[in-house]
Order: structure tokens, then sequence, then C-alpha cells
């Protein structure tokens, strides 16, 4: 995940393009996103930056926020297999 968030940034920076990334790796979306919408089950619970997503009190975005990433699987290749999986 973190070769995939520097081509992101390295694209943004070189290109001075804006891109929108859809992820539920919080990490790299804190990492690499200026503002950050946070959805949950299809509504938006809270927008704003990576500041004011992470200091926000309500209870459900907290929840959300402090759960385990993917990021922290430790096996990169067992990552990367299921990022590529192809599901019937």
């Amino acid at each position: 995940a973190s070769a995939i968030d520097e081509l992101i940034l390295s694209l943004r920076d070189a290109m001075g393009m804006s891109i929108v990334v859809v992820t539920h790796e919080l990490e790299s979306a804190f990492r690499i996103a200026d503002r950050i919408c946070v959805l949950d089950q299809g509504r938006i619970l809270c927008v704003g930056t990576v500041k004011e997503v992470r200091s926000n009190t309500n209870e459900r975005i907290q929840n959300l926020l402090n759960r385990r990433t993917e990021t922290e699987i430790l096996d990169p290749d067992e990552y990367l297999r299921r990022l590529t999986a192809v599901h019937d």
C-alpha cells in the first residue's frame, strides 16, 4: 500500500492533479489526503481535513477510525493477493 500511496502522491505533485481515492485503508487515506469524507453504510458521517476527521468526537466515527486496518497485515504478499483477488 505504501508504494501505491507514493505513486498517487507523485502523480498529484508532478501533474498538479486532483485525485479521488476510495479506500478502507484509513492510514493510507490519512497519509495522502487533503480532505476526507467518512462514509458508513452509504451515508456521509463527516467531511474535513485529516486533523478534523481524526479529532471528531462522534462515537460512530471514532469506532470506524479505531478498527484494525489492512495495513496492519504483516505479510505484504498476502495483502497484495487480497487486493487482486477475483471474486465470483
